[in-house]
């Protein structure tokens, strides 16, 4: 029962010993999945290697994760120097990964053990180092103006498991495929949300930068959009209510025409709101310009105030 057996452990080779169990049993723990998490990755992080762990996570997932786009940007970022403070990590661990099918990495769940830097000197105390990495989204704030002479909006109404309402009201919105085709992805989810025709020259960029909805515990970023459409009454009519969203991913969306200036009192979504107030300071912007396109308003500062 002690025959020599030995795996891989990084860069080498180690023992095990099995005293009191078979080597045909100890074999087969050898190749279960619990010994395979206990293994590690090395990634690098600025001039250093740095250890990847994932407990819970198998092997061939945990890799997935950290080739996935999400996975990357957020080590980069972590790598920024910004008025002379950073941030160093000594290791992190890989909690939990969701997968949407078998290839494509959805949600990951990470925990950095992650110290501050500021003029060079470390801060002995770590800092929060748990953090949930979905990627970034973009949402589109679509400006109805009808022939009745009131302005409009669209919403979009699903069911939203994360706050538990089956009647979650939002700005329509969508999260950015790995090829970061921002105004790309805006055009297909409001052909797929709302079943309107855009061109990307057609969104208008409310922001400069991302906007950080939960800074302190997600990486999502989304960069917002606003769109203008003259409309007929009857046009308003046979989108109101109509039933959309892409039904193989378990999507149930309906569209809701509400007026313009009373949105933001229907629905607590961040982006709504945002995007409306962005609106209105473009808006003014341009009337105080004679009508020329107003200047994004929300530029490199929010960003850096984050960091």
């Amino acid at each position: 029962m002690s025959a020599p057996l030995t795996l891989d452990f990084r860069d080498t080779q180690i023992g095990v010993t099995n005293p009191n169990i078979s080597t045909k049993i100890a074999e087969k723990v050898m190749e279960s999945d619990q010994i395979d998490m206990c293994a590690s990755f090395t990634i690098a992080f600025r001039d250093t290697q740095i250890s990847v762990t994932h407990p819970n996570v198998s092997t061939e997932i945990a890799q997935k994760a950290m080739e996935s786009d999400p996975f990357k940007r957020w080590i980069k970022n972590c790598e920024k120097v910004i008025d002379r403070k950073t941030i160093i990590l000594r290791g992190v661990e890989i909690q939990t990964v969701d997968m949407f099918g078998p290839h494509k990495v959805g949600f990951i769940k990470v925990k950095a053990d992650a110290y501050l830097v500021f003029n060079g000197i470390e801060v002995p105390k770590a800092i929060p180092g748990i953090a949930f990495l979905r990627g970034n989204a973009v949402g589109i704030l679509v400006a109805l103006n009808c022939e009745d002479g009131e302005k409009y909006t669209l919403l979009v109404e699903q069911p939203r498991i994360p706050v538990g309402d089956v009647t979650c009201l939002e700005l329509p919105a969508g999260m950015i495929d790995a090829n970061d085709d921002v105004k790309g992805q805006a055009v297909s989810e409001m052909e797929e949300e709302c079943m309107i025709k855009l061109k990307k020259s057609d969104l208008i960029a409310l922001t400069e930068t991302t906007m950080l909805p939960s800074a302190g515990g997600c990486d999502e970023g989304i960069d917002l959009y606003y769109v203008e459409r003259k409309v007929t009454v009857r046009e308003m009519e046979d989108m109101q209510g109509r039933l959309t969203g892409n039904k193989e991913q378990g999507e149930h969306i309906k569209l809701h025409v509400v007026p313009f200036n009373t949105a933001w009192k229907l629905s607590g979504d961040a982006k709504l709101l945002c995007s409306m107030f962005l609106y209105d300071k473009v808006k003014l912007s341009e009337k105080s310009t004679g009508g020329k396109k107003g200047k994004r308003i929300w530029g490199r500062w929010a960003r850096h105030d984050t960091l």
